[in-house]
């Protein structure tokens, strides 16, 4: 009988641990698109072109989705768009 209430407990606590991995993982990989977004950001600098802009707006989407929502990710979707109309103006 006692076996039987550790299945759903072992249950439990694998998922509440993949979940935890899983923000791990996101949270890593969040980082490193930030850092791809500032190496990108770097070689538009020192060479401007439209392949490198577009570069920057795809890492850019990228880290988009891992903001969570409010002020900063509306802020954030203006400045992205700014720099899709500029990158085309390339």
């Amino acid at each position: 009988m006692k076996k039987i209430l550790f299945i759903p407990l072992y249950m439990f606590l694998m998922t509440a641990c993949e979940d935890a991995k899983e923000e791990a993982s996101n949270t890593v990989n969040c980082v490193t698109i930030l850092q791809e977004i500032e190496s990108a950001s770097d070689a538009f600098e020192a060479n401007p072109t439209r392949a490198n802009c577009d570069k920057v707006v795809e890492k850019a989407e990228i880290y988009y989705n891992c903001l969570p929502d409010g002020p900063e990710k509306t802020q954030f979707k203006e400045d992205l768009d700014l720099t899709k109309t500029a990158c085309s103006i390339l």
